[in-house]
């Protein structure tokens, strides 16, 4: 078992292959697209910085009047930071279980643990298409990656992958195409969309 990194100019994305599953993950950083290869993190590890906060936040308690205001204020100031940096999110992958399906995560904590996971799986018997989309995210056009799965009712349901991270181009490429092979052999072939004759 060996974590491949495969493209160079995207080393937050790696791929572990196994005789059971394939992992595809997308980490929570990426290189600056300046060029200096500077690092930028969208999650960050406990800092020294941090640790001011209990230390100001045991400061200031036995100054703030007992039943007060103010205390409730500050402990739902206390609480709604830890919040925020435990729920970050770490990393994001697509698990293949050849046979079974494909396996969609989010991982959140406060880096390197992860204290929270979402996990949504998908079967091959609901399964219909993967694709490449496009969407404005704010002032910026975005694409993802879409699982196209049959609903309850048959309809045509979808289920995002990577949708707090929103990788860039090359990383969806490489699991496309790479999830186009394992799903051309497990999907029976049926069209995705139902087709409409024109009037």
């Amino acid at each position: 078992m060996q974590r491949l990194r495969p493209l160079q100019t995207n080393p937050e994305f790696s791929i572990l292959h196994t005789d059971s599953f394939h992992e595809y993950r997308v980490e929570n950083w990426h290189l600056a697209r300046d060029g200096s290869g500077t690092v930028v993190r969208h999650a960050s590890a406990w800092s020294w910085k941090y640790s001011l906060f209990p230390l100001m936040l045991s400061v200031s308690w036995p100054k703030v009047f007992a039943g007060s205001l103010a205390r409730v204020l500050l402990s739902l100031a206390a609480i709604f930071f830890v919040w925020t940096r435990c729920t970050q999110v770490i990393h994001e992958t697509i698990i293949v279980l050849p046979e079974h399906g494909i396996q969609l995560e989010t991982h959140k904590g406060l880096p390197p643990l992860t204290f929270f996971t979402n996990k949504r799986f998908v079967p091959y018997t609901i399964l219909r298409d993967l694709v490449i989309n496009e969407g404005i995210k704010r002032w910026d056009v975005r694409y993802y990656l879409v699982v196209l799965k049959e609903g309850t009712t048959g309809r045509v349901a979808l289920e995002v992958c990577f949708p707090n991270i929103l990788p860039h181009f090359p990383i969806l490429l490489q699991v496309y195409q790479d999830l186009r092979e394992f799903v051309s052999r497990q999907v029976p072939s049926t069209p995705s969309l139902p087709h409409t004759q024109p009037p």
